[in-house]
């Protein structure tokens, strides 16, 4: 594991509302590609995570977004290989939920913490 995944997976724990041990949570990573986004500074600003068709991001701070290049490759490339990609966002998470509703995502159900999403096609701007 390199240095940034590392300093990564420290970021999304100090953010995890997930009741683990450290342990258990990096053991949840297995398997999981990492595409970290820097900021100029070398600090990490954003990242990606997917395995198979389903991916995440999470950001760090405001000053970081999600641009059409990023979508182009998540869900976008996610699209291209498996014709389809899937993510689950926080039922407390409105904004992402939003904003996922927004690229194309359509709700494919629910669990007791996440709704479920999929994509088929990025709608054209």
């Amino acid at each position: 594991m390199s240095i940034a995944e590392q300093q990564c997976i420290d970021l999304l724990f100090s953010q995890s509302p997930l009741y683990l041990t450290r342990e258990q949570f990096e053991q949840s990573l297995d398997g999981w590609t990492f595409d970290i986004v820097q900021r100029p500074d070398g600090s990490i600003g954003m990242v990606f995570v997917h395995k198979g068709p389903e991916f995440h991001f999470a950001k760090f701070g405001n000053d970081v977004q999600a641009t059409r290049e990023h979508l182009k490759k998540y869900p976008g490339a996610l699209i291209e290989q498996y014709g389809y990609a899937t993510t689950r966002t926080p039922k407390t998470a409105t904004r992402q939920q939003r904003f996922n509703e927004r690229i194309g995502f359509y709700k494919t159900g629910a669990d007791e913490y996440d709704i479920h999403y999929r994509i088929d096609h990025l709608r054209k701007r």
